[in-house]
């Protein structure tokens, strides 16, 4: 919107507004329109405007109405104000003073549209040449806008604002579908882009009329830092953008889901910063962790004994040693457990070794891994231990039934479901123990049992001292 100081052109500014009438703007437009006339261009230089007759003509009408003309008066002696309407020099904003006519609501609504026009520009080119000081002096001048001209104050920025947004979304699209130009090498360039385009120190300066577009924003960058945490192997860039979007003056019901995100990301980042200065442990476990899986494996081919995996486990690391790692081990923890409760379940269900499996559950129980697997692991050992007493009452099965025949007294029989070596129909050697019944023709087998400890111990000495006289009886005779 052209401003024109009809007062000014005319070269009324040192009259008193009483004096000018209709006879004193005559004579001072026909001189003005013969300057035009005899002038090169045949236009008049009003603040780098070349005005026509037709302009001249229709600012001067504006003379007609008096309250315009003491309007007009105060403006053509105020020159400042004047200029800035003009041709928005920016004098006026760097060194604005209050006046009393600028409490006066028909001047403000007055000057409003021409005020407000030349204040959209000079917000547009502060807020992109970063001019901050001359960016706040505009803001100041809100008083001088009416609010029927706030849009036409603010529309400038508002677009440049939406543009950036605009600009934003489309970068976040365009990493969401793996078309961006940016890589793991060069995603932490975003920052600086964002803090570029999203200046807080320039955005929280705005009056409320912005506030909507400030939620937008707030909402683009945290869009943005999660398809970054998505796509790319970072934490750091969604840990900036979330800690530069929470410098926004941001008043939006999404603000609680923000901090959220940020103290998520904030903690996957320490985590992550853990994990890094900590890589050259985590890698010895890794290996650990491959090292028992290879044994997982070959106890499933039944080319490793049960008995021999779980020597490499308990001589592999020290479980006291994982668990006082900090919490980025949580993860390596883990797995190593469960790499080990497959062995577990190999060992008994391969090879059927139940003190292999129980004794490889009970190390799974001793590592510290959350509440739930640990749970999983527990009910695993109480089914270990339910499957071996059940075995130790029905007994190992068995593919035939032991021999029982004796010859003039010697020989093997079964006494009270024991199988012994008998001699003369005494028993003498415990050999093994049967899960068994007699029948009327024999025994009926079910299982095999485990020798009692005193049996074990009998059978030994027995072995011994047979063991012993005849080595007694070889030297002597020698």
């Amino acid at each position: 919107m052209v401003y024109i100081n009809p007062i000014e052109i005319l070269e009324l500014t040192d009259k008193d507004v009483q004096e000018i009438d209709s006879s004193l703007v005559k004579k001072a437009k026909r001189r003005l329109f013969a300057d035009i006339d005899l002038s090169d261009s045949g236009h008049f230089d009003y603040h780098g405007q070349n005005l026509t007759k037709s302009d001249c003509e229709r600012a001067i009408e504006e003379l007609e109405d008096k309250e315009k003309v003491e309007f007009y008066s105060h403006l053509a002696s105020n020159f400042e104000l004047n200029t800035f309407m003009a041709n928005g020099s920016s004098d006026l904003l760097n060194n604005l003073k209050q006046e009393s006519i600028y409490k006066l609501p028909a001047f403000v609504n007055f000057i409003s549209p021409f005020f407000a026009s030349k204040i959209d520009l000079v917000l547009l080119k502060s807020f992109q040449n970063k001019d901050f000081e001359l960016f706040s002096s505009a803001l100041r001048a809100e008083h001088l806008i009416s609010k029927d001209n706030l849009n036409r104050a603010f529309k400038s920025l508002s677009n440049e604002i939406q543009h950036r947004i605009g600009e934003t979304d489309k970068l976040d699209k365009e990493i969401k579908e793996e078309i961006s130009d940016y890589t793991d090498d060069d995603i932490k360039d975003v920052i600086d882009i964002i803090e570029n385009r999203f200046p807080t120190e320039y955005l929280n300066k705005l009056p409320i009329f912005f506030q909507s577009q400030i939620n937008k924003i707030a909402a683009s960058i945290n869009f943005l830092q999660v398809s970054i945490w998505e796509e790319f192997h970072t934490t750091y860039v969604p840990v900036k953008l979330l800690e530069h979007l929470l410098k926004l003056n941001i008043e939006s019901v999404s603000k609680p889901t923000f901090e959220k995100n940020y103290l998520i990301v904030k903690k996957k980042h320490k985590e992550r910063i853990e994990q890094e200065k900590n890589a050259p442990l985590l890698k010895e476990w890794a290996r650990i962790l491959i090292s028992i899986q290879e044994k997982v494996e070959k106890v499933d081919n039944d080319t490793l004994k049960a008995k021999n995996a779980l020597s490499f486990v308990k001589t592999a690391f020290d479980i006291q040693k994982l668990n006082e790692l900090p919490s980025f081990a949580n993860e390596i923890r883990t797995q190593i457990a469960f790499s080990i409760r497959s062995l577990s379940i190999s060992s008994w269900n391969v090879q059927n070794d139940i003190e292999s499996a129980i004794e490889l559950i009970t190390i799974t129980r001793s590592i510290n891994i959350g509440a739930n697997d640990k749970g999983r692991f527990d009910k695993d050992y109480q089914d270990l231990l339910a499957i071996k007493l059940k075995r130790e009452k029905q007994g190992t099965p068995i593919e035939s039934a032991p021999s029982l025949s004796t010859v003039n007294g010697i020989g093997t029989t079964i006494y009270e479901k024991t199988y012994y070596f008998v001699f003369f129909h005494i028993p003498i050697i415990p050999l093994a123990r049967y899960n068994c019944e007699q029948t009327y023709n024999g025994y009926r087998f079910y299982g095999k049992l485990k020798l009692h400890t005193w049996q074990k111990v009998w059978q030994y000495g027995v072995i011994a001292a047979v063991a012993f006289f005849i080595i007694k009886l070889i030297v002597e005779t020698n």
